[in-house]
Formats: structure tokens, sequence, C-alpha cells
């Protein structure tokens, strides 16, 4: 029988705390966080009083707890393609190598396998939540479910028929909207996963098609998710086609809205820009895919300025090759500095702010989680302090971007379930996973 002296389910004393409240880099010192019913219900200086109040506590006396970490664009299944035909130019990767692949292997079990790989990963380097889109998504949220983190999980929409649709006849594509239906009545009162529309890129889209996601997410008020203006070529060949650029076209066909998130938008002139910030759409920050497929440098310091929020994201691991958020707030607050010729065009706090607070706000759920506040879900994690690369510690927000890697994580713990304890995961079995894995690898090197 549980003592009437516990009020929490899970307690945490955080050495280090960095709540990112308001978006802030306020650190405190030796803070407790309670947990009780998936949600953060106190945060005070910690008191000895707080372990005998707490059904489970960790002492984290020596460690930085902050917020779970948003990956805010992924395809997590294309983790099986990590390394695989690697340094192409972007045009013949995606359509010589990539979707041909794709349309020779991707199943429902591809999608399993390759995203509890990811998910594995992601917990691992300290991500919560993820924003993924992909082939098969029922097979994705069924997996992310099971490992216990939170997603928007967007069914892909593309003009030619998808490797999930093979099996359902001569021509799939009518029956999509109601595929999608039955897809968001699964998921719509989820805690944790939430369905959202993916229509690939304007250059994978036609008009008829934008035209219907955006019937579709007026009907189901869910947000979309695309690839928008990654390349320098895109942006011709919609000129060339369409006589506009593709945020222009996105914008005439009303598309652009609060609950659009274009990943990369590397080549985007002022206009563009202005009418991105006009409808209040949201923008994905993916250095590490834009730099290793030379797509260029999105200009993120101009969007904030122009009051865009931005999330950050790692992209899919076929193009990446990692999931690790602490390695893109390196990359990308760099490349900031350089592409800007101003050191302090995007700092450390802003870094963090797009993997935390600000990303969370661009994705709609701002109200739940990218802060550690009470009466917000618990998802949160910890990272240690004893390694020789962290040390000495003078600024946490400078060590956390500059000089964390992301198998520093200790503790994961999302809508208050331990999803990592001690470098331990809790819902996941590695060594399964692995096998899994090494199977698939067989598989692809066959084709």
């Amino acid at each position: 029988m549980q003592s009437s002296l516990v009020r929490f389910d899970l307690g945490i004393r955080a050495g280090l705390l960095l709540p990112m409240k308001h978006g802030k880099g306020e650190v405190r010192n030796q803070f407790f966080i309670g947990i009780k019913d998936h949600y953060i219900a106190e945060i005070a200086p910690f008191r000895e009083n707080h372990i005998s109040a707490c059904e489970k506590f960790l002492d984290l006396k020596d460690q930085i707890v902050l917020p779970g970490l948003v990956n805010a664009h992924t395809h997590l299944a294309m983790s099986l393609f990590r390394g695989f035909e690697d340094d192409l130019p972007f045009q013949e990767w995606l359509f010589d190598r990539i979707f041909p692949l794709e349309a020779e292997l991707v199943d429902a079990n591809f999608v399993k396998v390759g995203t509890r790989l990811s998910a594995l990963e992601c917990i691992r380097f300290g991500t919560t939540t993820v924003n993924d889109m992909y082939f098969f998504p029922e097979a994705t949220a069924e997996v992310l479910d099971q490992a216990g983190m939170r997603a928007i999980v967007a069914k892909p929409f593309i003009d030619f028929v998808m490797p999930d649709e093979k099996h359902l006849g001569v021509n799939p594509i009518p029956g999509r909207a109601e595929r999608f239906k039955n897809f968001y009545e699964k998921y719509k009162n989820h805690s944790r996963i939430q369905p959202a529309l993916g229509p690939h890129a304007p250059y994978t889209c036609s008009d008829e098609l934008l035209k219907q996601i955006v019937e579709l997410s007026d009907e189901y008020g869910v947000p979309i998710h695309m690839h928008v203006s990654e390349t320098k070529g895109e942006v011709e060949e919609s000129i060339k086609k369409y006589g506009k650029r593709p945020v222009k076209r996105l914008h005439d066909l009303g598309i652009l809205r609060e609950n659009f998130f274009a990943a990369h938008m590397v080549h985007v002139d002022a206009e563009e820009a202005k009418l991105f910030s006009k409808a209040g759409s949201k923008v994905i920050y993916n250095p590490d895919s834009n730099l290793k497929l030379s797509s260029g440098i999105a200009p993120i310091a101009e969007y904030r300025r122009e009051n865009i929020l931005v999330a950050l994201g790692t992209d899919g691991a076929a193009s990446n090759n990692d999931l690790s958020m602490f390695g893109a707030m390196d990359l990308g607050t760099k490349l900031q500095k350089v592409s800007n010729h101003n050191n302090t065009a995007m700092v450390a706090l802003d870094a963090l702010n797009l993997a935390t607070y600000e990303g969370a706000r661009a994705l709609g759920l701002g109200n739940k989680i990218g802060s550690l506040e009470v009466g917000k879900c618990a998802d949160l994690i910890s990272v240690r302090m004893d390694y020789p690369h962290v040390k000495p510690l003078y600024s946490v927000l400078s060590q956390l971007v500059y000089a964390y890697q992301g198998l520093e994580v200790d503790t994961v713990i999302c809508d208050g379930k331990i999803l990592l304890e001690k470098g331990v995961h809790q819902t996941l079995n590695a060594e399964s996973i692995y096998s899994d894995v090494e199977k698939m690898r067989h598989l692809i090197k066959r084709v």
C-alpha cells in the first residue's frame, strides 16, 4: 500500500537544472522535479524530504537536467540506408538510388525495423519527440508508441504510386484520402502520437494533389509537413514549370498556414520569407543533410528576424548520417556564424531553443513540451558531467551546444515514463534490434 506521504510517481534531483522556460537560459542549482500522472507537478529547490515523497527517486545531483530534445524533421526508417550510396550528387542519390531502392524493398517490416533502430538512437541521444515523414506511417506510429516516444507522424503523399500502395491494385491514388482518414481516426486522441499530412515536395506533387492536401488539413485540423526549396535546382525547375518559385506557388495554392512545417527552406528570397512570416508557417532547419548534400545553408538568422518560428532537425540517417540533436545544434550554430559573417548571428541559447522551447512551439506542441514547467508533460533528459571533453564547466549553454555529443545522455523520460536509465534502454531491446538490422543489411546489399 502506497504511503500517504508519497505525492509523486517519480522524483528527480537535478544538480544543474536548465528549464528553458520562456526560452531563457537560466540555470538553477540542486533543484527537484516531481512528476505525477505524466505531468510535472512540482519544481522547487531540492530538500531531503522530497525523497520520501516519491514512489521512485532518481538522484542526478551530478548531472544537468533539461527538456527532452525535439527532432523536427526525420525519416526514421531510412536509418537502414545509413552509409549506403553516400557521396553522390543529390539528384542521382535521390532519384537514381534511393527511390528505386525504396520501391524494391520498403514494406511494413522494413519500416518497423528501421524505426526501431532510429528510436533506439534517438532515445540514446536524448530526443523524446520526433516529427517524421515516411511510408507505412502506421508501422512508424506503432513502433514509436511502443518505444514510449512522442511523435507527429505524417502520412506521405506523392504523385507516383508509393511502396505502401503497391498491393492495392492498378490505381491506388484515389483511395489515399480514405486511408488517411483511417490513420487519423486511430491516433486522433492518442496522448503522444499525432497524425499529419506529408506531401513530399513541390517538385513531386502536382497542383491537384496539393489542393487535396489543403482540403484534408482543413477537414481534419492536422498539420502539413513538407520538403521545400531544399536545392537551387528545385527552385529553377519550379520557375521553369510553373512560372514561380516554390514558396510563392505554395502560397497561391493556400498551403501556407500556421500548421505548415517546411523542412530545409535553403533557397528562399526576401519576398517568400515575408509570405511565410505573414502566414505564420514554420521552418525546420537541417544543417547536417544540407551540408552533406551540398544543398546550401538556410538563412535561419533572417527567418528569425522575420519572426518565423524555427525548429531543428537531423533529417534521415541516409543523408546525415546520425540522429544526434547535439551534433545538429553544434553544426547549425556554426554555419549561421559563417554564412552571416557574424559570430553572434546564432549563439548557443538560440540552438537550445530550436531544439527545445522554440522547436516545440513551431510544431504546435509548446503547451505540452519544450520547457520544464509545472503542468507540462514530463519530457526531460539528463546528461553526465564526468567526461574530459565537457570540463571545465563555465557555461552550461555553451558546453551543451559546443562540447556535448549526445552519448553523455544518462536518463531519458517521456510523458513521465523512463525510457533510458543510467544509459540503459528500458523500452527497447537493443540486441534484438541489431539482429534484425543485420538481416536487413544483407537484404539491401543484394539489391
